[in-house]
């Protein structure tokens, strides 16, 4: 008479199913899995300011390639910029964060960041600056202002600085380009070997990961 009972092989030894019971018999590899990740977590943030300290020259831009109020085409989000420009500034600079100053500010943490016009570009550009403000800003004289372009919808503080345009006056459409000046590739390339060093950590993760998988940490 047959029966789908069968004796197993001596030696061989029943897995029972289930996350529970994998994750008993696969310690090391979860733990192994974690430290993984946690390396992830820290490259994540670093990959675009890494790329970005790789830039070389700056893209030039002009107030013709600004005259639509929105990043120009052939121009991404976190590209290195350069645009000459004279300060769109009131004369009266204590009073910053005001309609008459016409400089924006936003603060947090004890952070604090300055908004402003060019006369040449209206408001099609905003130059942000970190910090605090020199105060021949208002002389008249055209400068040079490099930095990382972006929108006013994806600056620091959004909601706080969405507030500070509007009480001195100045364009707040989320599309508007920002001149980023704070934030320049050589700012990021003297950060450069902790970058590395994230980067060589993480890759040794996923290689002692490949290799010990399962096996305990204390033996060979």
């Amino acid at each position: 008479m047959g029966t789908r009972h069968r004796d197993r092989p001596a030696g061989e030894h029943y897995k029972r199913r289930g996350l529970w019971p994998w994750i008993r018999r696969n310690p090391w590899l979860l733990v192994r899995l974690f430290v993984v990740l946690m390396m992830t977590l820290p490259l994540s943030f670093i990959t675009d300011d890494l790329s970005y300290s790789l830039q070389g020259k700056p893209e030039k831009l002009t107030a013709a390639d600004l005259s639509s109020g929105e990043i120009p085409p052939g121009v991404e989000a976190g590209d290195y910029v350069v645009v000459r420009g004279t300060p769109d500034v009131g004369k009266d600079l204590d009073t910053v964060g005001t309609s008459e100053s016409q400089v924006g500010v936003s603060a947090r943490y004890e952070v604090v960041y300055f908004y402003f016009r060019l006369r040449e570009t209206g408001n099609d550009l905003l130059i942000q600056k970190p910090q605090g403000l020199s105060q021949d800003l208002g002389n008249g004289e055209e400068r040079v202002w490099k930095g990382r372009i972006t929108s006013v919808g994806d600056v620091i503080f959004h909601d706080t600085t969405q507030q500070g345009l509007v009480r001195a006056g100045l364009p707040h459409d989320e599309n508007i380009p920002v001149v980023e000046t704070g934030d320049t590739p050589v700012y990021y390339r003297d950060l450069l070997p902790v970058y590395l060093l994230i980067v060589g950590f993480w890759t040794l993760s996923i290689f002692y990961l490949a290799w010990r998988r399962n096996k305990p940490l204390l033996r060979s």
